[in-house]
């Protein structure tokens, strides 16, 4: 970015412009420029306009003028030469149309309307680039971030600028003041040594000598040339320590009585002992004097000399002076540029450091790929081009399998060297129209253009996979890399960017549970939505806050016609969101870590059911559901073991049903917890039997007292169908290991009928019961003619 300072002559204005990567600009004919500047490098540096050029001939010929034809008016050698230069300088620079301070600072006081029809003539040349910066809003942050430079530049300038002025002014002033100082010096030096031998020839033409009228001789020819050496001296006397004026031959403007009277009064108030020369500046009668005064040798007698200082040596008359001007107009200069150029370092530097740091903020360290802070402007620009009628945009996330093996057996640093490696692959794969950037981790995502025949993806899917899943050697070990491949496209899929990204990684996610190469993303995959974050949140509370339910199904014993227990189900009707499926709040409620909350919830809450149904006489076993994280929560067998000791559930009345891939998880730790709980007189039952994976080896270890067949065997099964044998064999099975076999779902009495001529023992469903509130559950037991099996005296 090149900064323009537009400088109007006629204002005291600084208007800044950015114009992005101008070289040059002008307003001139192009055809008189190079018959002027034939050299393309001096063209390339020109920074005045014509008004400023103007200005500075007009300028600089004043300046030669006033001091080749009146050096008087500045009346001073170093100064005339110094104004002569500087004025064959502003001559020269408008001559050229170079001004070194401009390039300094990068000014320019070429008119603005140039500068824009410049910055126009470049920009039609990239005129797609703009259109789609136009749409991302790049160009109206670039005017923001030139405006906020320009901005910087002024406050800089002004806040740089002030102090530097009144420091060189202060530093000029003591010069000037110095320089005063000096001259006064050298002005009482010569009327000092003018007194010495004045007083010298006063004392021989006063001695009694063999050689008198030699002397004499000698006296008048030294006082003839010691007049002409003071002939600037207004008065000089011979006088006492007093001031009281003595005869001599060496005397003049003693009628001067105002000056006489001053030099006396001086010598009689301070005296001056010990002292043998005492000079300074007197003010008399509104004339400023340079006064001297010598000791005669050891005696009380004093010469003085006394002269008219200069008009320019009071410091009001010097600070008015043109050489004075002058000086305070160059030190302006001088603080005007240096601040500037300070300015334009400090400036540089800050936009090197923004512009290092924001290419670290969108580009990945490792790989010097592009990062996810880039990818959604990435995608805005590949947009703001795309043709919808006949072109599609895609996002392929790429995730390497077993990566993290590679970094625990080989270390992060080849790791890393093959993330490295991938990246550079990616790179190369269409690289003109493909954009490559790395997620993170192991994860790398292509953006690209492709016709609507999805094949076009698919062949860029398989390109990826045939450049990364071949042999990678990495410190003399060949290492091998599977990919999964997540695909969503614009705009069938989203038109915002950050929503296609998350639709990608959705079908990622798909591609890597169901171990498929490739996914293409579709809207019943996406789980993850604002309901679900919210429900989860107010889930936590309503468990806090006991806003959850508890129904109770019952489950029957077909043979003696009896209730042998009920299975308690948790429901939750949210005050916002009405009622909510217990498939979908348990799940997430698993997902989410919240499931040991819950499941401890249902169980305090089942035990005071069971309380108040024991103390109004009823024996009802509750049967809970438990899950594989249940299993690990290491506050469960305490609780349970309280509501047992404690509480209403002994004598085997809480019953803990377990999905067999939930035992499947960690058998180990699913024996260890089951046995555990059995110590306590607790029952088990196998959820949905038939449906997971159970291992009939751990099955026989397993203290199961009930297996329930899953509704699945249940529905539609005549006796000569595959289903009816594999029930009659589960059912079979269940009572060989000595379980209690109850069948789910049953939904009519025809099934009943089936179920119980197969020999099943216990069934639940809606045939019998619906789940039920506990105080429906009573009126039920009266109403339906199962007879609770241990009703309480």
């Amino acid at each position: 970015m090149v900064i323009y300072v537009t400088y109007f002559v006629n204002s005291t204005n600084l208007e800044f412009s950015s114009l992005p990567n101008l070289d040059l600009a002008f307003h001139e004919d192009s055809g008189l420029k190079s018959r002027l500047f034939p050299i393309p490098v001096l063209t390339k540096l020109n920074n005045m306009g014509l008004a400023d050029r103007i200005v500075r001939s007009t300028l600089g010929i004043g300046l030669i003028y006033l001091v080749c034809f009146q050096p008087q008016v500045i009346n001073d050698l170093m100064l005339n030469l110094l104004v002569g230069a500087f004025g064959v300088l502003n001559v020269i620079s408008s001559v050229v149309r170079i001004c070194p301070a401009y390039l300094l600072a990068n000014f320019s006081t070429i008119p603005k309307t140039a500068v824009q029809a410049c910055a126009s003539a470049s920009a039609s040349a990239s005129a797609s680039s703009r259109a789609s910066s136009l749409f991302t809003g790049s160009a109206k942050e670039s005017d923001a971030q030139s405006r906020s430079t320009a901005l910087l530049r002024r406050k800089l300038q002004f806040s740089v600028v002030i102090p530097m002025i009144i420091l060189l002014v202060i530093f000029g002033t003591i010069v000037v003041n110095l320089n005063h100082q000096f001259w006064l010096s050298a002005l009482t030096r010569k009327v000092e040594v003018a007194a010495d031998v004045a007083v010298h020839v006063q004392l021989v033409t006063e001695e009694e000598s063999p050689l008198g009228i030699a002397n004499r001789e000698n006296g008048y020819l030294a006082r003839s040339v010691i007049q002409d050496a003071l002939v600037d001296a207004d008065v000089f006397f011979l006088h006492d320590s007093a001031g009281n004026s003595l005869r001599s031959v060496f005397e003049k403007g003693r009628e001067n009585i105002a000056v006489v009277a001053a030099v006396a009064e001086i010598h009689a108030a301070n005296g001056y002992a010990g002292e043998s020369v005492r000079r300074d500046m007197k003010l008399i009668d509104g004339q400023s004097y340079v006064w001297s005064s010598t000791r005669v040798g050891g005696t009380d007698r004093w010469f003085t000399a006394v002269m008219k200082a200069p008009g320019h040596y009071t410091l009001s008359a010097y600070l008015l002076s043109p050489s004075f001007l002058v000086i305070i107009l160059a030190v302006v200069w001088m603080a005007i540029w240096t601040s500037t150029y300070i300015v334009r370092k400090f400036v540089n530097k800050i936009e090197e450091n923004s512009t290092i740091l924001h290419y670290r903020s969108m580009h990945d360290s490792l790989t010097g790929l592009p990062n996810r802070q880039k990818l959604s402007q990435i995608i805005l620009e590949k947009m703001a081009v795309l043709d919808t009628d006949r072109q599609r945009l895609y996002l392929l996330l790429v995730d390497l399998i077993g990566f993290r093996d590679i970094n625990d057996t080989l270390g992060h640093d080849f790791g890393d060297q093959l993330l490295t490696r991938i990246g550079v692959y990616l790179g190369e794969i269409e690289a003109d129209r493909v954009d490559v950037v790395r997620m993170g981790g192991d994860v790398f995502c292509l953006v690209c253009t492709e016709d609507l025949v999805k094949d076009d993806a698919s062949r860029l899917s398989d390109a990826v996979r045939d450049k990364l899943q071949c042999s990678h050697e990495l410190n003399g070990v060949p290492v091998a890399v599977q990919v999964r491949i997540g695909i969503a496209s614009y705009p069938e899929n989203s038109v915002q960017p950050e929503e296609l990204i998350r639709f990608a990684d959705i079908a990622l996610a798909k591609a890597k549970s169901l171990r498929i190469r490739e996914c293409y993303y579709r809207r019943e995959q996406n789980t993850h939505s604002l309901r679900k974050l919210t429900l989860l949140a107010r889930l936590k509370t309503a468990i806090e806050q006991d806003q959850l339910t508890l129904v109770y199904q019952p489950k029957v014993n077909i043979h003696n016609h009896s209730l042998v227990g009920v299975e308690a189900l948790v429901r939750w009707n949210d005050a916002e969101y009405g009622p909510i499926s217990p498939i979908e709040f348990v799940t997430w409620a698993e997902k989410s870590g919240l499931i040991n909350r819950l499941t401890r919830w249902v169980l305090n809450t089942a035990e005071e059911q069971s309380r108040a149904w024991q103390v109004q006489g009823y024996m009802i076993p509750i049967a809970v559901n438990i899950s594989p994280t249940n299993l690990s929560d290491p506050k469960l067998i305490p609780l349970i073991e309280q509501l047992v000791t404690e509480g209403s559930f002994g004598n085997s009345m809480l019953e803990l049903e377990i999905t067999e891939n939930a035992m499947m998880e960690n058998p180990e730790q699913a024996l260890k917890s089951m046995e555990e709980l059995c110590k306590m007189g607790l029952k088990f039952a196998i959820d949905d039997f038939g449906t997971g994976l159970s291992s009939f080896s751990y099955l026989l270890k397993m203290p199961i007292s009930n297996l329930k067949i899953d509704r699945a065997f249940i529905m539609n099964n005549d006796e000569n169908d595959k289903d009816a044998v594999i029930l009659r064999s589960m059912i079979k099975l269940g009572q060989g290991l000595g379980c209690i076999v109850t069948a789910e779902g049953v939904e009519d009495q025809l099934c009943l009928e089936r179920l119980k001529s197969l020999g099943c023992d216990c069934v639940q469903g809606f045939h019998v019961c619906r789940p039920i509130p506990a105080d429906e559950l009573l009126r039920w037991i009266d109403d339906s003619g199962w007879v609770a099996q241990d009703k309480a005296a």
